[in-house]
């Protein structure tokens, strides 16, 4: 994805790479205190200035500690069913919507989260150009075996509300920048399933940082199984053994959530744009 030439004539990877030759700086969603060693490599590889604008993470004032949208007037049954869930227990699945997974590691994948025993909330939307039932790409019965114990819903969720449910005490995600800041501005664990672009050093950078742990995969082939779901799964969610994972997203909170050193990022940024614009 990205590679093929698309209606402009022109693929994802040259327009990025006749940006960047074209640029004067780069800038990078990021900040020093996530990032400082691979900070400060950039300018050295890039060999133009770097400037990390800060991870702009969405605000939260709106969303209280029960996980409710304040003033929204709506009321969503996927709320009802965290409700009855135990704190921390319930693991979140969003993949994203810029690639898709095949039928087969779809059901890898579904019944990889059955096996665990883990109660999870599944936000899943029909493939792009799919004919039929969106059902039709689970495995069959799926949605009634997993009653009571796991919810797929289809479509579009609030997704910052589902995270700042008390309920919810994991994700499981397609490391996208944007679900990334939002699961760790609530302190959750990730098992990560990077699937384009690049999700996969984002996934690497956490990895080291002991937040999340990838779901293990072919190396040949880059499939999964659902053994490996499970067994991600459990260990993120329930083992004793990955408890460390939990404490250190739980540590790394306050990062994704200190809005001075965020302002910080972007005062600097500006000081740059204003730097460039005299010259």
């Amino acid at each position: 994805m990205g590679i093929k030439e698309n209606e402009s004539g022109i693929s994802i990877v040259q327009r990025t790479r006749l940006t960047f030759l074209g640029s004067k700086f780069v800038c990078v969603r990021s900040c020093i205190e996530l990032e400082s060693k691979w900070l400060s490599l950039l300018p050295d590889l890039l060999e133009k200035d770097v400037v990390p604008v800060g991870l702009l993470p969405p605000p939260t004032e709106k969303i209280s500690s029960a996980g409710e949208y304040r003033g929204d007037g709506h009321e969503f049954d996927v709320m009802d069913w965290l409700n009855k869930h135990p704190s921390k227990s319930v693991l979140y699945i969003a993949l994203g919507s810029e690639a898709a997974l095949s039928t087969e590691l779809l059901h890898e994948l579904a019944l990889g989260l059955e096996r665990s025993g883990v109660p999870f909330l599944w936000a899943l939307r029909k493939p792009a150009g799919m004919t039929g039932a969106a059902t039709d790409i689970l495995p069959a019965s799926f949605e009634e075996r997993i009653k009571g114990s796991g919810h797929v819903e289809w479509g579009w969720v609030p997704q910052m509300r589902i995270l700042a449910h008390p309920s919810v005490g994991g994700f499981l995600t397609h490391c996208g920048p944007s679900s990334v800041i939002e699961s760790l501005q609530f302190g959750h664990p990730l098992i990560m399933l990077p699937l384009i672009i690049d999700q996969g050093l984002i996934a690497r950078v956490l990895e080291e940082r002991g937040v999340g742990v990838e779901v293990p995969r072919d190396a040949e082939t880059g499939d999964f199984d659902q053994e490996g779901v499970t067994k991600v799964v459990r260990f993120v969610m329930a083992e004793e053994e990955g408890k460390l994972i939990r404490h250190n997203a739980e540590k790394i909170q306050p990062i994704f959530t200190d809005k001075t050193s965020q302002e910080k990022h972007l005062d600097g940024f500006i000081k740059h744009l204003e730097k460039y614009r005299s010259t």
